[in-house]
């Protein structure tokens, strides 16, 4: 009895032993199958994450962006391909130049409902020259093309260059035209100020100061040329804060003789009469001066 009293603790520490082995094994299997867990559910929520920032960015853009390329083998093409298609940068300028376009024209939830629909930009570097760096098109169904000038790409800052057309493009797709019916030299004007406004030079060759003849009714916006009328507009704001706004918001209910009164708040002779004489007084030469001075324009790298 006394021997078997003796080899009891021995029989009964090497369990204990054993079930401490065992105890430590499972706790590192749980362990190890824990941090698998939560190295999953890291993984899984970081794929729900990335799926929500996607469907955000999607859903932010409201329409669809198709880069096309015309200019094919071109040095232009080439350059294009290179430096604004394989990285899909050239999408990415175009949501920021509408982004742009859509808080100077439509700066709140009470314009907003007023915004033109657009389905779909279509990005297209032309295969031979045009009249100017971006002309735009509207197809079926709310869809607009951008035809850049390949001339554009031979640009010694084509980036630059690159964002101011998309970005007077994009100026021309938000701005409403009267139901066709809005004078083009308004609103080339207006295409001006908004790019003007994003901190991109003028595109017109016009350096003169604005001296019309205003004998026979004659406006400061009909048959002008674009960087002319964008300063008169500019003035107008001025005088007027929110008028560019208020414009546009007109003339999505299409155009008629006072439809500048409107967007004023008074006869817009009288003003094109006081800002006439300002100019033989002070010359109003055009510039960013006059504009935001932090627009687009100084932030072009950012978009790399």
């Amino acid at each position: 009895m006394e021997e078997h009293n003796l080899i009891q603790p021995l029989i009964a520490t090497t369990t204990t032993n054993t079930n401490a082995t065992a105890a430590a094994s499972t706790t590192d299997d749980d362990i190890t199958a824990s941090i698998s867990s939560i190295i999953n559910r890291m993984v899984f929520l970081f794929f729900i994450a990335i799926v929500s920032i996607w469907a955000n960015y999607e859903a932010s853009k409201g329409f669809e962006v198709t880069i096309i390329n015309d200019a094919g083998q071109s040095p232009a093409g080439r350059r294009f391909a290179l430096f604004f298609v394989s990285d899909d940068k050239a999408t990415r300028i175009v949501l920021n130049t509408s982004y742009f376009a859509e808080k100077l024209l439509y700066p709140d939830a009470t314009h907003l409902k007023n915004k033109k629909q657009v389905n779909r930009v279509t990005l297209r570097l032309a295969g031979r020259n045009l009249s100017q760096a971006v002309v735009v098109n509207m197809t079926n169904n709310h869809e607009f093309v951008l035809h850049i000038n390949p001339s554009v790409m031979e640009e010694t800052n084509v980036d630059k260059a690159m964002v101011s057309a998309i970005q007077r493009g994009m100026a021309r797709v938000w701005v409403w035209d009267g139901e066709m019916s809005a004078p083009t030299s308004l609103l080339d004007g207006m295409v001006e100020y908004v790019g003007i406004s994003a901190g991109f030079a003028a595109t017109s060759n016009y350096s003169g100061d604005f001296a019309p003849e205003l004998s026979d009714g004659n406006s400061c916006w009909e048959d002008r040329d674009r960087l002319a009328v964008a300063n008169f507009l500019d003035y107008c704001e001025r005088v007027r804060h929110g008028f560019i706004v208020r414009l546009n918001q007109h003339m999505r209910e299409g155009w008629h003789v006072r439809t500048m009164d409107d967007a004023l708040g008074l006869p817009a002779q009288q003003l094109c009469s006081s800002y006439y004489y300002s100019t033989i007084q002070i010359p109003h030469t055009m510039g960013p001066t006059h504009f935001t001075e932090s627009g687009l324009g100084s932030c072009v790298s950012t978009w790399d």
